[in-house]
């Protein structure tokens, strides 16, 4: 037997538990390409490509398979059953038979009952594999066809994603709103008791008071009042419920309000604590638990808490979608004192944050299981002159679920209550002395900023995107200038705000809530085979009219390097390069070919600016000399550009990127010290390290003879040059 698996962790957990022989992918194995598109543009059939560091993985997987039963084991959602049907493309004609096998957890009872219901590939839902596909084409076509044209039209480089810019949209529109709000003030109104020393508050029962006359006025008229009559006391039996284990976006929430973590960060942690045996699977929309997991926390809460913390009845949770219940909230795979907590992760090689994040789920999880909160709340309704005061506390009674787990640090944005306080005891009828009143002026407040785990939330709520898209979502967001997090909220930057202004002028389609909505929706009927892939991509397509992605080049502003590289060169030749040529990357590279390849540069008018006459022909000469006898095309690659990774080849005055992304090394870049850059040192100056230059000749009056080190350095004035390294501390230079 062979099981394929996604993570190396948990191939060597699995194999050492099952002593079955068990690879890893280490995730996709092969994607669409980088370049171009990828998709069919009439069919939208997908051209998928090898990862190049992968390229030998199918060879591998193939020999290992081969006679052999392969449970394809990758993740229990649609990316892990896309890997799974990757693989089973690559294997089905050399192993004995492929089955699937879904692991919820990576523990010899959970992996056990994984292999007892796996079943044939063939028999397993396709559907997973279309909605696949559907999101990756259908996000490949939004993010070539609009982020060229976005980075065309702002002059600068943008993505667009089909979900990722909806949640750009509400970082900008919430800042907006806080920018427009004009706090209004106004007043409350609570007059001080005290009963056999102890002292309370009762607020007037209007509650905000929008004049402050008004409350003023009330104030005068009870002043002369030295006692409030309690005209009604209720006393009750107040419960708070514990919340279910949680689902993926309830635990990035909580992490980020408790721990500060990142959802990036804290789904990393999260596949680490799944890798190694110690939760289950942590993509889930579920909130449901084996019951022989909530008799496990019924046994263990018994004996370390006692009986009165357990609920006659184990508490049932249902979750949103139906389709859910299949799976388990995220809990421990086994029940355990929290004193064992660090053995367990220091014998699993884990870090303090995966200790954090675990001891969060272990309690939330045992505390689902256990007895409500039981409160004593009590509310008292004075009347001073006429006008009503009510005063309202809660004392804890039995702390229950609080006793594991509290949910204040998840609570702090709660809206303006009434204080809670302790009340003396008082029956009705009974006049209470009053010692004064307070009048607070207090404001409104524009709505809070998001932080990380709110803004999860709230794509959940929109029903924009995947649970398990959220992490890649907001570190997108982040990467790309767009968002960034201040004092753990998360504000817009001016690229963001830029590009959602355009969006919404230009495409607003893909930042509506409700389509995005509604494309998830469509996702969902693919899984059940009621709808097609193709169909969600012709639909996705059509919302762009069908466009092609522009050329390359087309569409984009130029990038800082192709700037760099070409005004270096109009520098160099006395040229001036025209204002509509510095809006698009296509015709600056152009113009750059027309200089650097010795082709026709563009002619332009002596009205805006163009060289024309003299500086054309002065020009012209340089031209020859900068291409000389061998082309960018043609001449022996030296290197990979420090840019972007393409060759860099020979020309007469320089190495050049054969991409135009920008890099160019000028060959007398050491020519103040009497040297000129050789294609070999310009080799060994690609390769990333310092290179040795010696008998290099002093720029002072003495001419004296140096040795060196020079590396290369981006200069963000003068472009790409060579920096002299003299170790620790810079040397005189030595006579010879």
């Amino acid at each position: 037997m062979l099981i394929i698996v996604e993570s190396p962790t948990k191939a060597r957990k699995i194999q050492s538990i099952l002593k079955v022989k068990t690879l890893s992918t280490i995730g996709h194995f092969k994607d669409l390409p980088e370049s171009p598109i990828g998709v069919d543009l009439k069919t939208y059939e997908p051209t998928f490509v090898y990862h190049e560091k992968k390229k030998n993985l199918p060879r591998e997987l193939r020999e290992a398979a081969k006679g052999e039963t392969v449970m394809l084991a990758g993740d229990p959602d649609r990316e892990g059953y896309a890997i799974s049907s990757h693989i089973f493309e690559e294997v089905q004609s050399v192993a004995k038979n492929c089955l699937r096998m879904e692991i919820f957890e990576v523990t010899e009872k959970g992996l056990k009952e994984s292999l007892a219901k796996a079943i044939p590939f063939l028999e397993t839902n396709a559907g997973l594999y279309h909605a696949f596909l559907g999101r990756r084409i259908g996000d490949r076509l939004v993010g070539y066809i609009l982020s060229p044209l976005a980075s065309r039209d702002l002059s600068g480089k943008f993505s667009v994603g089909r979900v990722q810019s909806p949640a750009v949209r509400l970082v900008v529109d919430r800042e907006r709103e806080i920018r427009a709000f004009v706090p209004t003030p106004y007043w409350i109104l609570s007059i001080r008791l005290d009963k056999d020393g102890t002292e309370f508050l009762a607020r007037h029962v209007r509650g905000k008071f929008e004049l402050q006359a008004d409350a003023q006025a009330i104030i005068d008229a009870i002043r002369a009042e030295s006692h409030a009559l309690a005209e009604k006391v209720e006393r009750k039996e107040a419960r708070q419920s514990p919340k279910p284990p949680f689902t993926t976006v309830d635990l990035q929430a909580a992490a980020a309000a408790r721990l500060k973590f990142t959802p990036e960060q804290t789904m990393k942690l999260a596949q680490a604590l799944f890798d190694h045996g110690l939760i289950t699977y942590h993509r889930t929309d579920s909130v449901r638990m084996a019951d022989e997991f909530v008799a496990e926390i019924r046994s263990f809460l018994t004996q370390a808490l006692g009986p009165r913390y357990l609920p006659p009845k184990p508490h049932q949770y249902k979750s949103k979608n139906s389709q859910a219940e299949a799976h388990e909230g995220i809990r421990p795979t086994h029940m355990h004192s929290l004193a064992e907590l660090e053995a367990m992760i220091a014998k699993e090689r884990l870090t303090p944050e995966h200790a954090r994040l675990y001891d969060l789920i272990f309690r939330r999880a045992v505390a689902s299981q256990m007895a409500q909160a039981v409160y004593d709340a009590t509310m008292m309704l004075f009347d001073v002159a006429g006008e009503k005061f009510k005063a309202t506390g809660r004392v804890l009674k039995f702390d229950g679920f609080l006793r594991v787990y509290s949910e204040a640090e998840e609570e702090k944005e709660r809206k303006e209550e009434e204080p809670l306080q302790v009340l003396p005891p008082i029956v009705p009828g009974e006049m209470v002395p009053k010692k004064g009143e307070n009048l607070d002026e207090k404001k409104t407040k524009p709505p809070g900023r998001f932080s990380f785990g709110s803004l999860v939330k709230e794509l959940e709520r929109l029903e924009i995107g995947r649970p398990s898209t959220y992490a890649a979502i907001t570190k997108n967001i982040t990467d790309r200038g767009y968002v960034r997090e201040e004092k753990g909220k998360v504000v817009p930057l001016v690229p963001g705000e830029t590009l959602i202004d355009y969006l919404r002028e230009k495409h607003g389609w893909v930042i509506d809530y409700d389509l995005t909505r509604r494309m998830e929706g469509f996702l969902d009927l693919v899984v059940d085979n009621k709808e097609t892939w193709q169909r969600f991509c012709k639909g996705v397509h059509g919302k762009m009219g069908f466009a092609a992605p522009p050329e390359r080049g087309a569409g984009a502003g130029p990038s800082e390097g192709q700037l760099r590289y070409a005004s270096a060169l109009a520098q160099k030749d006395g040229l001036t390069i025209p204002e509509a040529v510095l809006k698009s990357g296509r015709e600056l590279s152009a113009w750059i070919d027309g200089i650097v390849g010795n082709k026709p540069a563009p002619k332009q008018s002596a009205a805006n600016g163009s060289p024309g006459g003299a500086a054309e022909a002065k020009g012209k000469g340089k031209v020859d000399a900068v291409a000389g006898a061998a082309g960018a095309a043609g001449a022996e690659s030296l290197g990979a550009c420090p840019a972007c990774g393409q060759p860099v080849r020979e020309l007469e005055k320089g190495y050049s990127c054969s991409a135009r992304c920008g890099f160019v090394l000028w060959k007398d870049r050491l020519s103040r010290w009497g040297k000129t850059i050789t294609p070999s040192l310009a080799a060994r100056l690609l390769k990333g390290k310092p290179v040795p230059l010696r008998a290099l000749v002093s720029t002072k009056e003495n001419k004296a003879k140096f040795d060196a080190k020079g590396e290369l350095h981006n200069d963000p004035k003068y472009g790409w040059s060579i920096r002299l390294v003299f170790g620790e501390e810079p040397k005189a230079p030595a006579k010879r």
